[in-house]
């Protein structure tokens, strides 16, 4: 039995992390905004730390994986976007480092395959990866109209991933493991609210696995990938993407390997 530590555990794709890994047999203790066995607001660096100083007390000899899967859509106000979707992950992951130094274990951080769109600013991914001043980051945000989150998000899940592949090296001389997983368009509450015009849009492209069927992935299908990555089986990967999204990167790039 491992010990996991899962952010956004209580619905969704984190739901179906948690649930996978408690079957197996696994101790996971989930940090979220509502239902979590921690209780903390993610988007804040008090809340942050709070989190991050609860698992000190409660695993003090060590954690197995940390999973960073707390985010928010391209619906949520930009500073909210930037805050939870980049920040968030990026302070629990160097936070609870040295709990994962103790047992050699390893990080897998949920991104989004919007990083291979055209949504991203690429200003706004260097602003988020290069820069990292969260404070004066979340201010210029303020002047971020809202009919620019949906590059607010892709660019911070790009951030993200580029941050992942940048610190991969110096974690695995650590002894430890770091990756992440790109999801595609995926049922879950986030989802299900979505209009018919909303969904025709996301589905214009039709998902190759899916092709045929006016329907999302399962969020089962994304918590498969992470809790792979997650465990001794994907022992020699680190530093990688991997697109969950039945096929959406590969037939829209699928020159660039």
């Amino acid at each position: 039995m491992s010990t996991y530590v899962i952010t956004g555990g209580t619905t969704g794709i984190g739901a179906a992390v948690r649930k996978t890994l408690l079957d197996q047999g696994h101790e996971v203790f989930n940090i979220d905004y509502k239902g979590g066995d921690y209780l903390a607001d993610l988007s804040t660096k008090e809340g942050r730390q709070g989190a991050i100083e609860a698992v000190y007390e409660k695993y003090p000899d060590g954690i197995d994986v940390l999973i960073c899967n707390a985010g928010v859509g391209p619906t949520a106000p930009p500073k909210m976007i930037f805050a939870l979707n980049f920040f968030a992950s990026i302070q629990l992951a160097e936070g609870l480092r040295p709990l994962l130094k103790k047992k050699r274990g390893n990080c897998v951080i949920t991104s989004s395959n919007s990083i291979t769109n055209m949504t991203v600013r690429m200003d706004w991914v260097d602003m988020l990866s290069n820069v990292m001043d969260e404070d004066r980051i979340l201010e210029l945000a303020d002047d971020i109209p809202r009919n620019q989150t949906p590059s607010c998000y892709s660019s911070s899940k790009h951030a993200l991933a580029r941050w992942v592949r940048r610190i991969s090296p110096s974690w695995a001389v650590d002894g430890l493991r770091i990756n992440s997983v790109a999801p595609g368009n995926t049922t879950t509450p986030m989802t299900q609210g979505m209009t018919d015009a909303q969904m025709e849009a996301a589905l214009l492209i039709p998902i190759p696995t899916r092709y045929g069927r006016r329907e999302f992935l399962d969020a089962q299908e994304i918590a498969n990938g992470i809790v792979f990555l997650a465990s001794p089986l994907a022992s020699g990967i680190n530093g990688v993407i991997l697109f969950v999204d039945g096929g959406i990167d590969a037939l829209l790039r699928s020159e660039q390997i």
